[in-house]
């Protein structure tokens, strides 16, 4: 990170309130980009006092791991203002770099830059909902996606939203037939191509519960 990011990275972390916690699930030596999620995270609470790393190395289902739901390495839990469902499967790199960081303020603010009536569609969502948005860091129409997804999950606690990075996650990616991103994934069921407006988007998150 070089020091104009890390300049523009502060004045964005001005406004933080509440103390957030990056959950890090990595194992060491056994996970090709653990070491460097734990460095970009590492760099980026180092901005900020409010923003604080807590490592974890648990198998899958154990441990905080367990009780977070964590089944691949690298991943990023953000808790802030509550303890939001709100994740990073694999290194926020590249593009979605800007995510981490918007990420990292919506969950101490608890607050999310949508319009009134698409914030209350959200809200008014009573099933579970697993949204997962595949990317890549050169992708620069992801990052949008990543921050839908991720505000839905701070809106409503019935709702857990992953960014995948897909070319670390390739079983995944193969699973779910990512042939471009952004991809995104709702309860298994229902596929979105490319970047969407907030609004089709809660459409395609009404017609997952409904189903």
């Amino acid at each position: 990170m070089d020091q104009a990011t890390k300049e523009q990275v502060k004045v964005m972390f001005a406004s933080l309130e509440q103390e957030v916690t990056a959950h890090l699930f990595v194992k060491d030596h056994e996970c090709l980009y653990c070491g460097d999620t734990a460095e970009l995270i590492n760099q980026i609470a180092e901005l900020s006092n409010k923003v604080k790393v807590e490592k974890h190395n648990d198998t899958i289902g154990e441990g905080v791991a367990g009780e977070l739901g964590i089944k691949h390495h690298p991943t990023i839990v953000l808790h802030g203002k509550d303890k939001y469902k709100v994740r990073f499967l694999g290194i926020p790199a590249g593009h979605e770099f800007g995510a981490l960081i918007a990420g990292i303020v919506a969950v101490s603010t608890g607050a999310v830059p949508l319009e009134p009536d698409v914030i209350a569609d959200i809200k008014d969502i009573d099933k579970p909902l697993h949204i997962q948005v595949f990317t890549t860091p050169q992708c620069p129409y992801c990052p949008n996606m990543v921050r839908l997804a991720h505000y839905a999950a701070i809106l409503n606690p019935l709702i857990e939203a992953d960014m995948v990075e897909a070319l670390e996650f390739q079983d995944l990616a193969t699973k779910y037939q990512v042939f471009g991103v952004p991809k995104t994934i709702i309860n298994e069921t229902v596929h979105l191509e490319g970047a969407v407006s907030p609004e089709a988007f809660v459409e395609k998150l009404f017609e997952a519960a409904e189903q």
